[in-house]
């Protein structure tokens, strides 16, 4: 969770460029295949993001998101999955 329930209404120019350069950060481990989902999740106690990522060890993933810009106005909590049900991509247009 972030630090004020209203975060995401009330970011400040240099909290909104951090938040932007954090979209770039998950989209660049998107493309190398370490984030598997990411999003925000609007709850009324205050905004935060829930991620999955596939990593070695909670280790390397400490390792991969300390490279996050949002580590400077977040944390992060983290914890390992177990097996996983995925259902499989839908097909474009359906």
């Amino acid at each position: 969770m972030l630090g004020r329930p209203d975060f995401a209404m009330t970011m400040t120019p240099d909290e909104q460029a951090t938040m932007r350069a954090h979209g770039e950060f998950l989209q660049s481990q998107l493309a190398a295949g370490t984030l598997v989902v990411a999003g925000p999740v609007p709850d009324p106690a205050g905004v935060f993001g829930l991620g999955v990522f596939e990593a070695e060890s909670l280790d390397a993933l400490r390792r991969l998101l300390d490279g996050d810009p949002a580590q400077v106005i977040g944390r992060y909590e983290l914890a390992p999955m177990g097996p996983t049900v995925v259902r499989p991509a839908r097909p474009q247009g359906a």
